[in-house]
């Protein structure tokens, strides 16, 4: 390989990128090289905000805030050490800007200096610029997440994060030399009439090309993934070539793949016969013209979609003996083209609009492997039928809907491995349902960046809102913001105060819905994480049955608690508030208070029926402190399982809401 740079000291993972966009995709290796600082930066940052959000190894509470005002230097430290002077002197070299307040830590021999543009509820931070290393002698602004990591003392405890941040690193930053040229190449397309918004570029799409998917469009709009975990782009064991091929950020159309399985070897539920034939019936007459020129009668067999990187990396080694038997066959003859979603392993099957199709990938992708447990699968169904009967019975959650999961799949096998990555869900696509000037929103792309106003897309739904009703930023965003509560917070406190039911809603399992700017209905998927508390369900005189030990149904309220919060409060409602007060400058606790407003309504509403649950339920949510999912610290200590940093509730009684 040639060398790239004598100035830059690349990452072995970003060097990997380079010399495959050089072989593969030479009209991107600019774009990488304009793009690899702010790749770096992206994870960097997000690293930092998670351990100071976890207050790991005390970094938060032992750190310094310094402020610069003028030509002032403004600190909490209320005695100047004689050991602080001179990185206080090296301090003086560094270009501190005003209106950010900086938090520094010492480590002894030098100290770390963090910009915190935003501090907002959960303990939630935002950084904007360098993060400086200061010795008594000089500084740099340090690189990379790795290097932050070994500086704060975590890369030996932390070897497998380093690798996967380092990955990540390289992953983003080819994420950003995608973008960048789609970008330049949608400017290029629209050059003699300029959009101004990206709902601009959707309507005309819709009026060019009738069955052009919008949502397929802001599923593929995450750039930057998971918006808390610093492992946003991590895909451990995929080359770059496989990272480019089958993320969603880079617009590939891919194949799903096929594999026959004698069904004595499959266990299934199926909300009607025969999903799968179904869902992929252009193949069917392929299907069992192969089956036959191999000797094999279709009946005995079921038929499988299986993801194309798994067809080619996990199947043949995990499942050699059973497809040397017959059990299993690989169908190498037989594939569906699709669109990768913002979940990479739920894909949508271009010849099926009202699909999505949930695949097992045996890769490591954020802190975990996207295989698909058995339970996930054969509970589809019955978790659907269960929102079913609840909704059937809440008339007035017209607007808050299920995607439903219409069937599951899983290997039988002892080995949990082997289950785990045979594995399907199917489940609805309802974008057919949209009115004229509905647009479905991934709640996940809301944070991304719009490729024609550079904002972001929950700004410019905010724009819109304001423009049709003549509003203020200021007064359109509690507006707006109340509207979308109208749609969400109904729906998530009936279901889990009145029936125990704690979906998991963050972002990437919401679609939202808007007509001119305004929410109007929501839709809600994926069941695999939701906890349900079996005492509050029964009592609601329901007993759906799930599969033997589902950790979806469980005796103890905390864990109901803990995913609900979590997923809908910190996750979904805290990252809205946040693009709110970038886009409006409303100062944050206002539309906290609108949060407990709604919730109050909701609470009184349902109090005549279930009073204790509602005194619960106001005692766990308004509680001064509550617990924040510690993302970084459970990647240090993978084998501790779910770890906690309790943080102030922006809902709680004494949190100062005004």
């Amino acid at each position: 390989m040639k060398l790239l740079s004598a100035k830059i000291n690349w990452l072995e993972d970003e060097l990997k990128c380079l010399s495959y966009l050089e072989e593969r995709q030479p009209h991107l290796v600019t774009h990488f090289k304009q793009n690899f600082k702010k790749g770096r930066q992206t994870i960097l940052h997000k690293l930092a905000a998670s351990l100071l959000r976890e207050n790991a190894n005390s970094l938060y509470s032992d750190s310094v805030q310094i402020k610069k005002i003028g030509s002032v230097y403004v600190t909490s430290l209320l005695k100047v050490y004689k050991q602080w002077e001179p990185f206080l002197h090296q301090l003086q070299n560094v270009e501190l800007k005003e209106g950010i307040s900086y938090r520094m830590k010492s480590f002894g021999e030098y100290m770390i200096l963090f910009p915190i543009k935003s501090e907002l509820a959960f303990q939630r931070v935002t950084l904007e610029g360098d993060i400086v290393w200061i010795s008594r002698e000089s500084h740099h602004s340090i690189q990379t997440a790795s290097e932050l990591m070994n500086l704060l003392g975590l890369s030996e405890e932390g070897k497998e994060l380093v690798r996967e941040l380092d990955n990540g690193t390289a992953n983003q930053t080819l994420s950003y030399a995608a973008e960048s040229h789609w970008k330049e190449k949608l400017r290029e397309d629209s050059h003699l009439s300029p959009y101004h918004s990206t709902f601009q570029y959707i309507q005309n799409m819709k009026k060019v090309e009738p069955a052009w998917s919008s949502l397929a469009f802001f599923e593929q709009m995450s750039v930057e993934g998971h918006h808390l975990h610093p492992g946003s782009k991590t895909k451990m064991g995929m080359s770059p070539q496989e990272v480019a091929t089958y993320s969603p950020e880079f617009r590939q159309m891919y194949k799903i793949c096929f594999v026959a399985i004698r069904k004595e070897w499959i266990e299934f539920t199926e909300s009607e016969p025969n999903v799968i034939e179904k869902t992929f019936e252009d193949i069917i007459p392929r299907y069992h013209e192969f089956m036959e020129e191999n000797g094999l009668a279709p009946e005995l067999f079921q038929l499988i979609p299986i993801h194309e990187w798994q067809f080619h990396h996990a199947l043949y080694s995990l499942y050699e003996n059973e497809i040397e038997k017959g059990i299993i066959v690989p169908i190498d003859s037989i594939s569906v083209e699709c669109h990768a979603t913002s979940s990479f392993r739920t894909v949508m099957p271009i010849t099926q609009s009202n699909r999505f199709v949930k695949l097992a990938v045996n890769s490591q992708m954020t802190s975990t492997v996207r295989s698909i447990s058995t339970q996930t699968a054969l509970n589809s169904t019955v978790f659907s039928a269960l929102v079913g009967e609840v909704l059937s019975n809440e008339a007035e959650l017209s607007t808050f809907l299920p995607l439903d999961e219409i069937a599951g799949y899983s290997f039988i096998s002892d080995d949990n491995e082997q289950r785990r990555n045979l594995t399907v869900v199917v489940r609805e696509n309802r974008q057919d349902e949209l009115n004229e000037d509905e647009v479905m929103i991934t709640g996940n792309s809301l944070y991304a960046t719009s490729p024609f106003s550079e904002d972001t897309i929950l700004a410019e739904l905010l724009t819109e809102y304001c423009a049709n009703r003549n509003l203020s930023m200021g007064r359109g965003a509690r507006f707006f913001f109340k509207d979308y509560l109208s749609v969400t917070l109904p729906g998530y406190l009936t279901l889990l105060t009145k029936y125990g039911v704690a979906l998991e809603g963050h972002l990437q399992n919401s679609i939202p819905v808007f007509k001119k700017g305004k929410p109007v209905r929501f839709y809600f998927r994926d069941w695999g994480g939701a906890r349900i508390y079996k005492r509050r369900l029964e009592e609601r005189g329901m007993y759906p049955k799930f599969y033997p030990e589902s950790i979806t149904l469980t005796e103890n309220k905390e864990e109901m608690y803990s995913k609900a919060h979590y997923t809908i409060f910190q996750n979904h409602l805290g990252e809205i508030i946040r693009l709110l007060v970038e886009a409006s400058e409303v100062y944050e606790g206002e539309f906290w208070t609108l949060v407990k407003e709604a919730c109050e309504d909701i609470f009184s509403s349902l109090s005549h029926e279930v009073p204790e649950n509602v005194i619960e339920d106001r005692q766990f949510l308004y509680h001064k402190k509550v617990n924040h999912k510690a993302l970084t610290k459970m990647r240090l200590r993978p084998s501790a399982g779910y770890l906690y940093a309790d943080v102030e509730n922006p809902l709680g009684k004494e949190a100062g809401l005004h």
